[in-house]
């Protein structure tokens, strides 16, 4: 007797989002924003979006994002991060204003050649660029020991050319965790609503446009802007943002301190340098480590007379009422602080501004997050 496979176990549905999908999610976004005078995007008028997008992969080997570039007279001005598979839910990650470009060849080129060191015997699978730990991009390699058959991973940041040793990221120390699992923790079915109702948003969005003579894959001109303007389908939102000074950080596990820094400027307070908060954790016998949240909370209360809030409810409510008693706060992904600043309510969904102390060695990078969708704690300083 034969058994026949049922028809899920004879084909897996494919789920995934293609560039030119993503594309069309990309620009409706941006214009979305852009007519709705949302922070940030007041000068983007004119603005167009590369078509073909870097593919960014998990640690896990699949798909995360396409990452398109934004340019204006030639100068790029911004990246939107859209998922490129359906059951990581709503299509929008982040949009990213004057980021610092990376060079992903170069960060290839390390990454194989440390693997070619270090395996010299071994088979080089893959080499991929990746969201190693978020928001941190670079290169990975995956070499195959010929004689046991284990494979390695070889990470290299972008931006430094370091390598990162392939261990859990934690509180305090550098590494890498998948953004795709974490995404995966609110159930397929639950992701899959999400996507469907974003791209309903999109193809709303995408019809009004049309309806006024707008393609919305084409730049931003002033023309379209004033046709666009007054739309309900497009325009409703609110939003309140602190004017936050970013900080970028010095070292890798200086995102505490250069939050520490941003959130000290914002009140006027004496700031000191990342090496001078560190010194006030860490003695020259310690091993070097990130800040821990006790630590955060510690130089609140001591040096600002400040109150600070561990939280891992994360709800919107609390964001719009800390922001709107202009209180910036801690905003925590593992392994990195970074600081939120403001919130935008838009088409039903709720997102945060972020002044994120990444890349090393930059000024920061302020961005738009969808809601708390990459948070798992919050400290609040009041």
């Amino acid at each position: 007797m034969m058994l026949v496979p049922a028809a899920s176990a004879q084909e897996e549905k494919d789920y995934s989002v293609t560039a030119e999908e993503a594309f069309k999610h990309a620009n409706a976004h941006m214009i979305n924003f852009i007519v709705s005078d949302a922070p940030n995007f007041e000068n983007w008028t004119g603005a167009s979006i590369d078509p073909k997008p870097l593919e960014l992969y998990d640690i896990n080997g699949k798909k995360l994002f396409y990452q398109f570039s934004v340019y204006k007279e030639k100068e790029l001005i911004g990246t939107i991060d859209i998922y490129a598979n359906k059951t990581l839910g709503h299509s929008f990650n982040d949009i990213t204003f004057d980021p610092e470009p990376y060079k992903a060849a170069e960060a290839m080129k390390k990454s194989k050649e440390i693997a070619k060191k270090n395996y010299s015997t071994g088979e080089i699978k893959s080499t991929k660029m990746v969201v190693y730990s978020y928001p941190s991009i670079g290169a990975m390699t995956v070499v195959k020991d010929k004689t046991t058959g284990v494979e390695h991973r070889i990470f290299v940041d972008a931006y430094t050319f370091e390598e990162v040793e392939d261990k859990p990221a934690t509180e305090t120390e550098p590494g890498v965790w998948s953004m795709h699992e974490m995404k995966l923790e609110n159930g397929v079915e639950e992701n899959l609503k999400e996507w469907e109702k974003s791209d309903q948003l999109i193809k709303s969005i995408e019809q009004a446009a049309a309806n006024k003579g707008v393609n919305i894959s084409m730049a931003v001109t002033e023309e379209n802007i004033k046709k666009l303007s007054g739309d309900a389908t497009i325009t409703a939102s609110t939003s309140v943002t602190l004017g936050v000074p970013p900080r970028g950080q010095e070292k890798d596990i200086y995102c505490g301190e250069a939050s520490i820094q941003m959130i000290s400027l914002y009140y006027g307070y004496p700031t000191p340098s990342q090496t001078y908060i560190y010194d006030y954790f860490f003695g020259p016998k310690d091993q070097p480590a990130g800040l821990r949240i006790d630590e955060m909370i510690e130089w609140a209360e001591v040096k600002w007379g400040k109150t600070g809030s561990l939280d891992t409810s994360l709800t919107n409510a609390e964001v719009v009422t800390e922001i709107d008693n202009r209180k910036p706060f801690y905003s925590i992904i593992p392994g990195h602080y970074r600081v939120c600043q403001g919130y935008l309510i838009q088409n039903g969904y709720f997102y945060i501004y972020i002044n994120d102390p990444l890349p090393i060695g930059s000024s920061g990078t302020p961005k738009i997050e969808l809601g708390s969708s990459q948070e798992t704690k919050r400290i609040y300083v009041r």
